[in-house]
């Protein structure tokens, strides 16, 4: 049928008022159907909503041309059993325009009395409607994806702790699909054993108590394994109620790697004890625990003896399977009482757990005292090593410490103190430290915190002992370092240089002594007398790399000759540092400097390497002197030892010598130069000045 929409159409005055009242009532466009006439009237609305010009005439196919083919059939159908049934119908459908926008329609039609055969209807325009809903739905999906995109878990839980929604992550870690704990109590994910941390969780899904933030629970998955997760819970309100987020992070990893960062920083990597960082964690809390009642603790420390040779004649994989042999017996023989640390190197510590009262729990000593001699025991027992049996001792140092006093850095100094004087007693040393030994520990802790300061108020002083060529002239002196402590007194050398060398300490005390030796010597050259003098040089001050350099700035600046320096260096820094030292050697050499070995015969020097290095003399040990007694005896390590020197082309030097008897066994020997109480006991420097002034009287050495 055509159907005609025009402005010729003259509508009587009822339709009029009819599709006013549409219009009214809907505020969208109007439309009349007249089936007996087959007319089809359109409100200037609707025509405007449909892009349709009011005296354009259309076909009722072509407006069907403008809707999709599915809606297209429906529409049709609709219409039909309004005709013949006056069945109204509401239907919503997309329109497309003569702009070829498509529009979104809401339509609806009902009938008049069956015999007017009239029907009228209402179209509304839903379109920006239809577009907001898409977009809602467009970024409910988009918010979905990123949900669905986070690794962490994300739930939506009612105030009932009911789960309403859950992204995807869940599928991950717990193995349930969203639409298997929707709508089940959020309850289900937690373990049953874990009711206080629960109980933590639901007392924050209550309206206005608050947030819950990275709290550290116990899960469960699917099957109902333990799941370490860590829980953040935010409150979000709204008229009908509040509503909970809930994220869920997984920590299987960050606890996995949490343990591995642990076991990397306090445990062991060898002999899977606890480290050394363990050690001072726990040394700490001890010190803590046993100072709040006043009580004492136990430690000590074990040092296998001569370790380095097993590395350097096996390797380091059999070192480190002793270390394990060692750690395994201590962790067998000790009780649970106690804790072996692996400590640096082939050290260990061990510590009794707990604070004590050293007056009153006589049993509680006895025991450890019981303990610590069982331990020394048991890893005094040989051991396979390539299938041969092999023995390795320990040195053990033991200390009851009172902790009022005590911190973790004077514990560790009082060990490695008591450490060094267990070694002193020879392979396998065992030493409980006293109050005595505690005392001589402050002692040595003063001289090592005071090495600078005596420097600096001129505590330090030297001292030199001549030297003697063969026919009684003075033809050098050694420089020999002496202190003059403001609270101890006069310290020997051979307490606190030892001190100094395991420091750096050493390095500043040794320029000083150089200094004082150029500037003695620079005093002499204004008197016109040239002589030598031998100075020591630590293997910490030799192998730094700016040694040659200061050393040269200090020549220049007393203006001496390098060749009135002999440094004595002992054979003990060639053999660790062998490398570096013929380097600093070769280079100082060409400037005129001396170099004797100090101490030779003591060490393991190779005879091939002290042959290319350039030396000029070597010194014979007063160990070896001493065993010259007798006239007529034969001493064949000092013979050795000057023969050697004669090959080589270099001096020797006997140092202590203390009698008449060794003199001449020397001279006899033709050993070059001698030193010695007999001859002149070391000097300060207004009587060495004096002794140099008067050189020219030779000395008489017996024959």
């Amino acid at each position: 049928m055509i159907i005609g929409v025009s402005d010729d159409i003259k509508l009587g005055e009822s339709h009029v008022t009819l599709l006013a009242e549409v219009a009214e009532l809907t505020g969208v466009g109007g439309w009349e159907l007249n089936s007996s006439r087959q007319q089809l009237h359109f409100t200037p609305a609707l025509c405007h909503l449909l892009d349709i010009a009011p005296s354009q005439p259309v076909t009722f196919r072509h407006l069907l041309r403008s809707i999709p083919s599915s809606y297209r059939h429906q529409l049709i159908t609709e219409i039909k059993a309004l005709v013949r049934h006056q069945k109204a119908f509401h239907l919503e459908l997309p329109f497309t325009v003569a702009t070829n926008q498509q529009k979104w329609l809401r339509v609806s039609g009902k009938g008049s009395l069956p015999a007017q055969k009239r029907f009228y209807g209402a179209v509304q325009d839903l379109t920006a409607h239809m577009q907001l809903s898409e977009t809602e739905h467009n970024f409910t999906r988009y918010f979905g994806n990123i949900l669905d995109s986070i690794n962490d878990v994300v739930l939506m839980v009612d105030g009932t702790g009911t789960i309403i929604t859950a992204n995807s992550a869940i599928s991950q870690h717990f193995g349930y699909a969203p639409s298997d704990i929707i709508g089940e109590s959020v309850n289900c994910l937690f373990s049953a054993g874990d009711g206080q941390d629960a109980d933590s969780l639901f007392f924050r899904l209550k309206e206005g108590v608050g947030v819950l933030s990275n709290y550290e629970m116990t899960a469960k998955d699917h099957l109902g394994l333990p799941l370490p997760v860590e829980v953040s819970v935010t409150e979000i309100r709204q008229y009908n109620g509040s509503q909970f987020v809930c994220v869920l992070k997984n920590n299987t990893v960050r606890k996995q790697t949490l343990d591995s960062i642990y076991q990397i920083a306090f445990i062991d990597e060898i002999t899977q004890l606890p480290n050394l960082k363990s050690f001072e964690k726990d040394l700490r809390a001890l010190i803590i625990a046993a100072r709040a009642n006043d009580k004492h603790f136990y430690c000590c420390m074990l040092d296998i003896d001569n370790f380095a040779q097993f590395n350097l004649s096996f390797g380091k994989d059999t070192g480190d399977y002793i270390l394990r042999i060692f750690a395994g017996r201590m962790k067998k023989t000790l009780s649970a009482q106690f804790q072996v640390y692996a400590g640096l190197g082939d050290k260990f510590y061990i510590l009794y757990r707990q604070p004590f009262d050293e007056r009153t729990d006589k049993r509680i000593l006895a025991y450890i005292d019981e303990v610590a001699w069982g331990i020394h025991i048991e890893l005094s027992k040989s051991f396979t090593l390539h299938g041969h049996s092999q023995v390795a001792t320990t040195s053990m140092a033991s200390a009851f410490v009172h902790a009022k006093n005590a911190s973790y850095e004077k514990v560790v100094g009082i060990l490695e103190f008591g450490s060094r004087r267990a070694k002193n007693q020879g392979l396998g040393g065992k030493i409980t430290l006293d109050k005595d030994e505690f005392t001589a520990y402050e002692r040595y802790n003063y001289i090592r915190q005071n090495f600078s300061r005596a420097l600096d108020e001129g505590e330090f002083y030297v001292v030199l002992q001549p030297q003697y060529n063969s026919v009684g002239a003075l033809c050098g002196s050694e420089v020999l370092l002496r202190w003059n402590e403001k609270r101890l007194g006069e310290i020997t050398p051979g307490e606190f240089i030892p001190i100094a060398e395991r420091s750096d300490e050493i390095i500043e005390i040794g320029y000083w002594v150089l200094n004082e030796s150029c500037r003695l010597l620079a005093d002499l050259a204004e008197q016109g007398i040239h002589t030598v003098l031998s100075v020591n040089v630590s293997g910490r001050q030799i192998v730094r790399p700016d040694f040659s350099e200061h050393l040269l700035d200090i020549v220049q600046k007393w203006q001496v000759s390098p060749s009135q320096l002999t440094l004595e260096i002992t054979e003990t820094i060639l053999v660790e540092s062998i490398d570096l030292v013929r380097s600093r050697m070769e280079r100082l050499a060409q400037f005129g400097f001396g170099f004797s070995i100090d101490d030779f015969g003591t060490g393991y020097s190779s005879l091939s390497y002290l042959k290319a290095l350039p030396i000029t003399e070597l010194k014979i040990d007063r160990y070896f002197v001493d065993e010259i007694n007798f006239d007529d005896d034969d001493v064949p390590i000092v013979n050795m030892i000057i023969d050697l020197a004669r090959a080589m082309g270099v001096k020797t030097v006997a140092e202590g010598i203390e009698n008449k008897i060794q003199l001449h066994y020397l001279t006899k020997r033709n050993c070059d130069l001698f030193q010695g109480f007999h001859l002149a006991k070391p000097m300060k420097e207004e009587s060495w000045r004096q002794c140099m002034g008067q050189r020219k009287q030779k000395l008489t050495l017996s024959k």
